[in-house]
């Protein structure tokens, strides 16, 4: 094998720019101080330089893209979901190495750190190597300015077989048993304040507050008396208390008393993160808290292997693209959970790749088809959701909670609700219960709803499928083929591709545009503040005279598009009843979510 440290990143010049000046440590190891407008010359007419985050250190150096090995690339690539701080000082404290005390010590730290991980990367054992290989390979041909160095690390006979297909090598998860119900044992006050002591710690500092908090958060906890009438507790707290530790205490009592699941909801990931963290009180061994933890989001935050899939298929048409989905690859072997917004994946990893990137490799549509998908036994999603009916705490938001409220029976994936909430930030609750309970009649949500009956038209390239392609092979009978005709042809009533510069201007087509249309005339020409488009308003009435009769118009519109969409409903439902014998799983996992989808 050769020499990792005779790579390029051991002769590129490395750079740490602070606000003024910048570090520059040449090929032979001497460093000079440049100012900002030397290093820009200097960057742009020599090798590309070794740094730590590329996009911060163009801005700061007043330009718009930087080619450079980015050791934070590197970094993913070695360490894939694993934590680091974006900054030489992070780099040092992930890898334990000396922190730099000025820039010429960073601008040294980042060629000590790119020795560590190639160092690293060459000593993987066989079973990861050839996984590794075989993605370097994929990102290689994309251009990726670390592929030498990494291949003389991994050996280059190993980097020219593909390897973005991450999803054929996923685990899959298996169906449990259904979890018995929940017990009705009652959490003591004593229990709380003994647990929480268990968390603390022996040396923790002693604080009555927190324990009174804990006790009396625990009568929560105690079962019903009757029917549809729950114990509630509002509690509060003042600032350092530790409320998250003082409501976890009672609650993992309960879950473990009682062999049932508690689910803590909160309105930010800040906080998901830190409940998480908390945990690692209760739980240290990471396998067991993998067991009895379980973070809980829509699934608009997970990584779908469809989309990644797809993505992937269009690498020779978007070679470069090959760089940011090999990170992602190596990122999904090593994943907790397939949480784009979660812990273990960096936010600055998705800077370098482009949020846009990032978004498109979620659900955010409503697209997913369930059983049908090949990935459906790998995804994360579904693996998330089963793991959360057998955890003792799972840690989701307030959105999830509501919607799940919302659809009754949590989407699909959960066939019962819990029993046992906690709501972290609960003054955001009723926000949340805004968006989830409320509608929205917008040229967005409009356009939204004929992408997910239509499917993306005109030519353009996209995942989504006309619904006839994803839900047709369920519909049987005669009159659920006649409605979902039906549906297809009224779902045109809404707006399609470039609905926004037709409405401003005088060129709406079909009647959700004319309606909004109409709408925004009249707001513009009475609207206060004109300086910007965002929350301008103006009173209902009186009603411009064309507003009414094109509400009118369009509340016909939809009802027309309502009843066939109810009437494929309906048709599903019969057919699960028909066919409740001989109906494998997965396909009536599809059927529900089929039917759940259109009736909302």
């Amino acid at each position: 094998m050769r020499d990792p440290t005779r790579a390029p990143a051991s002769v590129a010049p490395a750079i740490a720019v602070g606000v003024a000046v910048t570090g520059w440590l040449d090929a032979d190891g001497e460093v000079s101080t440049l100012a900002l407008a030397a290093a820009r010359s200097r960057i742009q007419t020599g090798p590309p330089p070794l740094l730590c985050h590329a996009p911060n250190i163009a801005r700061r150096l007043g330009l718009e893209t930087i080619a450079a090995l980015d050791i934070l690339e590197l970094f993913a690539f070695v360490r894939p979901a694993r934590f680091v701080v974006p900054t030489p000082s992070g780099l040092a404290d992930a890898l334990g190495l000396p922190r730099p005390r000025d820039l010429a010590g960073q601008a040294r730290l980042l060629r000590q750190a790119a020795g560590v991980l190639l160092g690293e990367l060459a000593g993987l054992p066989e079973k990861g190597r050839q996984a590794t290989a075989m993605i370097a390979g994929a990102m290689a041909r994309g251009g990726w300015p670390w592929s030498a160095a990494v291949s003389r690390a991994l050996d280059p006979a190993e980097t020219t077989a593909r390897g973005l297909d991450v999803w054929t090598r996923l685990p899959e998860w298996q169906e449990q048993a259904p979890r018995a119900a929940a017990g009705h044992e009652p959490v003591t006050e004593a229990e709380s304040r003994r647990r929480l002591a268990t968390m603390l710690g022996a040396s923790a500092e002693a604080r009555p507050e927190q324990a009174d908090y804990a006790a009396a958060v625990s009568q929560a906890f105690a079962p019903r008396l009757d029917e549809g009438v729950p114990h509630m507790v509002l509690a509060e707290a003042g600032t350092g208390v530790g409320k998250t530790l003082g409501y976890l205490a009672p609650a993992s009592v309960w879950a473990e008393k009682n062999e049932g699941v508690v689910w803590v909801s909160t309105y930010t990931r800040n906080l998901q993160r830190q409940v998480d963290a908390e945990l690692d009180r209760l739980y240290p061994d990471p396998a067991t808290k993998t067991r009895r933890v379980v973070v809980r989001k829509g699934r608009e935050n997970y990584l779908c292997l469809l989309n990644l899939e797809e993505a992937v298929g269009r690498i020779p048409t978007r070679p470069a693209d090959a760089i940011g989905l090999g990170l992602v690859a190596r990122w999904a072997e090593a994943t907790r959970d397939g949480d784009l917004t979660g812990a273990d994946f960096p936010a600055w990893l998705a800077e370098l790749m482009g949020g846009r990137a990032i978004y498109a490799l979620a659900d955010h549509r409503g697209e997913c088809i369930y059983s049908a998908c090949p990935h459906y036994s790998r995804c994360y999603i579904e693996r998330s959701v089963r793991k959360a009916r057998r955890a003792d705490v799972v840690i989701a938001n307030h959105a999830l909670v509501l919607t799940q409220s919302v659809l009754r029976r949590g989407l699909g994936e959960e066939p019962w609700l819990p029993t046992r909430y906690v709501f972290d930030e609960g003054h955001h609750v009723f926000d949340a219960a805004d968006n989830a309970f409320a509608a929205h009649l917008t040229g967005q949500k409009t356009a939204e709803l004929r992408r997910w009956i239509l499917g993306v038209e005109g030519g353009r390239s996209g995942r989504a499928r006309i619904l006839d392609r994803r839900i047709g092979d369920l519909v049987v009978d005669d009159a659920g083929r006649t409605a979902l005709a039906g549906a297809l042809l009224a779902a045109r009533s809404l707006p399609g591709e470039g609905w926004q510069r037709r409405l401003m201007g005088d060129g709406a087509h079909g009647p959700t545009e004319t309606f909004l249309a109409a709408v925004r005339r009249q707001v513009r020409a009475r609207a206060k503040g004109q300086g910007g488009p965002y929350s301008l308003e103006a009173p209902v009435r009186p009603l411009d005279g064309a507003v009414l009769p094109d509400a009118e118009a369009l509340d016909g519109a939809l009802a027309r598009l309502a009843e066939p969409m109810l009437a494929i409903a309906q048709s599903l439902d019969g057919r699960l009843d028909a066919e409740a014998a001989e109906l494998d799983s997965p396909t009536r996992v599809r059927i529900e979510a089929a039917i759940r989808g259109l009736r909302w």
